[in-house]
């Protein structure tokens, strides 16, 4: 007998429990799900596991052999536990399953394949319209100094500083907002030109004229488009509580991704590759670092199933790379028995694509962007803070100086 499929609302209202708690019941495979074919941005839920879930007496309480309550751990999105004084963030956004990333149900690296990305990020922020960027008009005064990256943060700046004196109304368009920002950013980089797709703004400024490596860029802009929540985002939801602009949780996302831990992981693989292509042996090199106590960038301590998912896509829809660059995957690989990660990834792209120095950070972060908005839409929406506070652990300024002997 085939199964029968309840949408989201009526799984719900037989559960009698939050959106999150129906979440983490898929995650944990005790509901089993799947995409409406006819609305394929919603989710149906099996009805057996739904009935079999609801039967159970609502508000029992487990308890040790002593008769005392039992306190488990409740189980978040992520498949992970919250631990009792951990933060935490409901959101509908993104999940990471099995090893794959998911954004609004759909399979990001599936997404990679044929989707632009306008489209994924109509998806991220629930658009109206498949693009929302189509009714936007360039602006004349997008020519600024320096590289892609300093580029865009001065961009942000300004844009922060004229929405900062702009009244904040109840009924904003976050959607339109946010389609603003990705297109300034993206003018910023390329210096405007005419109104392509993202991808192919980036391709002609850039100088990237073979179509297969102009489909890279739109590939790599997609895959980076959200990842699992790490400090960034978490920057991202704490600026976006303040209701302010959707102008200053980007550039919070945008900025933490320039610390040495996140986008400095990129920036290394990008000088490590160019390094090798001068020494011209990498082998050695890679033997050089790894005796020296160093990591090999690119290829970090335990990377996450996901970020080695999409960067194998990344890499694998690259098969004319020039054999350099290849070597320097199998090298690393060989040495270091680890799958690569999104920032040699990238860092390989860059060279291949013969890009400005930045670039690959900078491709990164315009794609994580969409990611970052999506986050801070939500956060604003449900008006809820993250749940955090401070514990003082210092000397107690009330406590009795000790006195000298």
């Amino acid at each position: 007998m085939s199964r029968v499929w309840i949408s989201r609302t009526e799984a719900l209202k037989r559960l009698d429990v939050k959106p999150q708690t129906l979440y983490a019941y898929v995650s944990r495979q005790r509901i089993a799900a799947k995409s409406d074919p006819t609305h394929p941005r919603l989710s149906l839920y099996a009805l057996d596991d739904v009935e079999r879930l609801s039967r159970r007496a609502p508000g029992r309480v487990a308890r040790t052999a002593h008769g005392a309550p039992r306190h488990h751990a409740a189980a978040s999105l992520s498949g992970g536990t919250i631990t009792r004084g951990e933060a935490a963030i409901d959101t509908e956004v993104a999940i990471t399953l099995h090893g794959h990333h998911y954004v609004r149900g759909r399979d990001l690296v599936t997404l990679a394949e044929t989707e632009n990305f306008e489209n994924v990020a109509a998806l991220l922020w629930r658009s109206d319209t498949p693009n929302p960027f189509g009714p936007l008009k360039p602006r004349p005064d997008v020519n600024f100094p320096g590289g892609p990256r300093t580029r865009v943060l001065s961009m942000l700046s300004r844009r922060l500083e004229e929405d900062a004196l702009s009244e904040i109304r109840a009924e904003r368009d976050l959607g339109t907002e946010a389609a603003s920002l990705i297109n300034e950013m993206f003018d910023s980089v390329t210096n405007g030109g005419p109104r392509l797709f993202f991808h192919q703004r980036l391709a002609r400024a850039w100088k990237v004229y073979d179509l297969k490596d102009v489909d890279l860029l739109r590939r790599a802009l997609v895959l980076s488009a959200d990842t699992s929540l790490d400090e960034a985002t978490l920057a991202v939801r704490v600026a976006a509580a303040t209701m302010g602009p959707l102008a200053i949780p980007l550039i919070a996302g945008f900025a933490t991704l320039t610390s040495p831990k996140l986008g400095g992981r990129i920036s290394r693989a990008e000088s490590y590759v160019t390094q090798v292509r001068r020494h011209g042996n990498p082998l050695a090199l890679a033997k050089a670092l790894l005796e020296k106590g160093h990591e090999l960038p690119g290829f970090e301590k335990e990377p996450s199933p996901s970020e080695t998912l999409r960067a194998r896509n990344l890499i694998e829809a690259a098969p004319h790379m020039g054999e350099d660059l290849k070597m320097i995957l199998r090298v690393g690989e060989d040495l270091t028995g680890q799958s690569v990660g999104m920032s040699l990834a990238l860092a390989l792209i860059g060279r291949h694509l013969d890009l400005p120095r930045e670039a690959p950070m900078t491709l990164y972060g315009l794609g994580r962007s969409a990611g970052w908005l999506a986050h801070a839409i939500e956060q604003m929406q449900t008006g809820a803070s993250p749940k955090a506070r401070l514990r003082y652990i210092g000397i107690h300024p009330e406590a009795t100086e000790p006195v000298d002997a």
